[in-house]
């Protein structure tokens, strides 16, 4: 796939100022990006460019990688990676290329290898992505003899990594700020529960229990539907239609829950005290750090631009969502608990129950993602606009996308 460069394509090509301005305009009068945005291979590619590159991007959870050796490759916005735990058992993203022949250099997992082998034309790689061994390439079987390559290149590029809690990020162009400063706001939110303490839920054999799906939607279909849209949960989802606790509104009129923003961290907050018919007391280990520090609140949020979090108090759901093209998306939903608990066989069947429930929601959620894709192609409207009552965090994302897109 060939990926535009911000050289070459520009945002005012694919969007007028006039529908810029619409988008920026105070929320009462703003309009939503434009049907084009989200149906057009060309501003795909340049959100490849501008935002999937550049920034950092939730790749995969470690706990697919648990041994030295093991490799997995994987994809994001249709660009081959791999994922690797080195000898010193830390974790390590690399372009999954070949310099000579161009091939993808790992096609199928492999597990607890020492080095890895090319499958075109043998090429031999350490765990730290270096070039160790070309056999036959200059005519000789051993192949240890590199000094024929002269200058051209080698090894296989690194990709700047980081892991929080579960999640392996990447930042593809290293151009993105510090991590540091990226993950603060999901630090802040999450400070009082213990996120180094957390791993996949597991099945009876120990493995563990991912929930991929294929959606026929553009990413940010997805992205607007999950946390950051509060409205359409009593008409969209069956647990809340049987709950007298929502919509999230009382009698009066006001919200009982609240719009967390930070930074690139967007969130419906609400007390989990406030919500106990809808969502079950699981008998999971509680994820507090401590006493002093309680986990008692409650997330549906995004981190932008790929990140989606429910957070209760015993467990974190989390959907890792890949685009691959203007009309589909593959998520990876599972859910983490204490490490204690998470093959915990006297909890199993409550794990899969809990399972069970969100991934309902995630299939009534799928369902309306992609009725919306299909409605973005109809000619009777260009784009939406917001409830300011509810549409505040739609809004802000609307100029987070077009904040990239116009650097």
């Amino acid at each position: 796939m060939t990926h535009l460069s911000g050289e070459h394509m520009k945002i005012d090509e694919l969007m007028s100022h006039e529908q810029r301005a619409r988008c920026r305009a105070p929320i009462k009068q703003a309009r939503t990006l434009p049907n084009v945005a989200f149906t057009s291979e060309t501003f795909y590619q340049l959100e490849v460019e501008k935002i999937f590159l550049t920034n950092w991007v939730a790749l995969d959870f470690i706990q697919f990688v648990p041994n030295i050796g093991d490799v997995r490759p994987v994809e994001v916005a249709g660009i081959p990676l791999m994922i690797l735990r080195d000898h010193q058992g830390n974790v390590r993203v690399f372009h999954n290329i070949v310099p000579y022949d161009g091939c993808l250099a790992v096609i199928e997992p492999l597990s607890q290898v020492s080095e890895i082998r090319t499958p075109y034309h043998g090429w031999t790689y350490d765990l730290n992505g270096k070039l160790v061994n070309v056999a036959v390439w200059n005519g000789t079987w051993e192949g240890q003899d590199l000094s024929g390559l002269g200058e051209r290149p080698r090894d296989l590029l690194e990709v700047c990594t980081k892991i929080w809690g579960p999640v392996i990020f990447v930042n593809i162009n290293g151009k993105a700020e510090s991590f540091d400063d990226y993950a603060a706001p999901l630090n802040r939110a999450f400070a009082n529960w213990d996120i180094d303490d957390l791993d996949i839920t597991r099945n009876a054999e120990g493995l563990p229990m991912l929930h991929p799906e294929n959606l026929a939607t553009n990413w940010k279909t997805h992205y607007e539907n999950w946390g950051i849209n509060v409205l359409h949960e009593s008409f969209a989802h069956n647990i809340y239609d049987q709950s007298e606790e929502v919509p999230r509104l009382t009698q009066d009129g006001k919200k009982t829950c609240i719009d967390h923003i930070d930074g690139k961290f967007m969130a419906l907050k609400y007390q989990e005290k406030d919500f106990q018919e809808t969502y079950p007391d699981f008998p999971f280990p509680d994820l507090s750090r401590s006493a002093s520090q309680q986990a008692d609140q409650g997330y549906f949020g995004s981190m932008f631009p790929n990140l989606h979090v429910g957070v209760f108090r015993t467990f974190f759901h989390l959907i890792i969502s890949l685009p691959d093209g203007p009309g589909r998306t593959h998520t990876h939903r599972a859910q983490f608990y204490r490490t204690i608990a998470a093959s915990d066989t006297a909890t199993l069947q409550a794990r899969i129950e809990a399972a069970k429930e969100l991934n309902m929601g995630g299939i009534e959620d799928g369902r309306i993602t992609e009725a919306v894709q299909k409605a973005r192609k109809s000619p009777a409207f260009e784009s939406q606009y917001y409830s300011q009552f509810w549409d505040e965090m739609h809004y802000r994302f609307t100029q987070m996308v077009l904040d990239d897109l116009e650097r």
